[in-house]
């Protein structure tokens, strides 16, 4: 076998084998960004899936501080009230303290001072129990606003571990991106080469085949 026709048939084995090579890596491409989106697609449903729950838990959130802020405000009152109790007796208390010094001097008869005195004391027990209740209300708000404030506690750390995690996700996500798009790259320059290759193995066989032609007319 002459020389030209082994150059013609190296040139012919090149080009089938870079169409082959091409045809192969073109396959492995495509498993291969087909397995990155998939992971990708994965990543952006658990994101949204995510988003969700924390918009709930943002709600939750919201709806908790609000009735929070409500119970410590009504308990405010309540103590408020209860302190304006407590000075109502203390006043009745010192009603009390007096008679019993007027009586004492003889300033007041007997009959006027247990008189005065059963009106005073009913008063302040009415008045004692009234602050009892208002007490065990102050209690159940204190145990009410205990209750609200661990669950807000819980919540925003459900929904500080929750915005975590998405970043996590979005970081993944980005990340694969990337490499995909690295993937993507290296595909088109090694395209590029082949294409390169097999166009420098048509001009060698172009070659090849007119040399061959003029040394057969001479």
């Amino acid at each position: 076998m002459s020389n030209k026709r082994i150059a013609l048939l190296v040139v012919a084995l090149t080009v089938v084998a870079l169409v082959a090579a091409g045809c192969v890596s073109k396959k492995t491409h495509l498993a291969q960004l087909n397995e990155k989106q998939a992971l990708i697609d994965q990543a952006q449903a658990r994101i949204a899936e995510l988003q969700k729950a924390n918009d709930g838990l943002n709600k939750d959130l919201a709806d908790t501080k609000a009735s929070l802020a409500a119970a410590q405000n009504e308990n405010a009152q309540l103590k408020q009230q209860a302190a304006s109790m407590k000075d109502q007796i203390a006043g009745l208390e010192n009603q009390k303290a007096e008679l019993d010094k007027a009586v004492a001097a003889g300033k007041v008869s007997e009959e006027t001072y247990k008189k005065k005195v059963s009106g005073l004391n009913w008063a302040i027990a009415k008045v004692k129990k009234d602050l009892a209740d208002k007490e065990a209300a102050i209690a159940a708000k204190d145990t009410e606003i205990s209750k609200l404030q661990a669950d807000e506690a819980a919540l925003k750390a459900t929904a500080d571990d929750q915005t975590k995690k998405i970043a996590a996700l979005n970081k993944d996500k980005s990340d694969l991106q990337a490499l995909m798009d690295k993937t993507v790259s290296s595909k088109n320059t090694l395209i590029f080469i082949l294409a390169a290759l097999l166009v420098l193995a048509v001009i060698l066989a172009i070659v090849g085949f007119s040399r061959k032609r003029k040394g057969e007319a001479a």
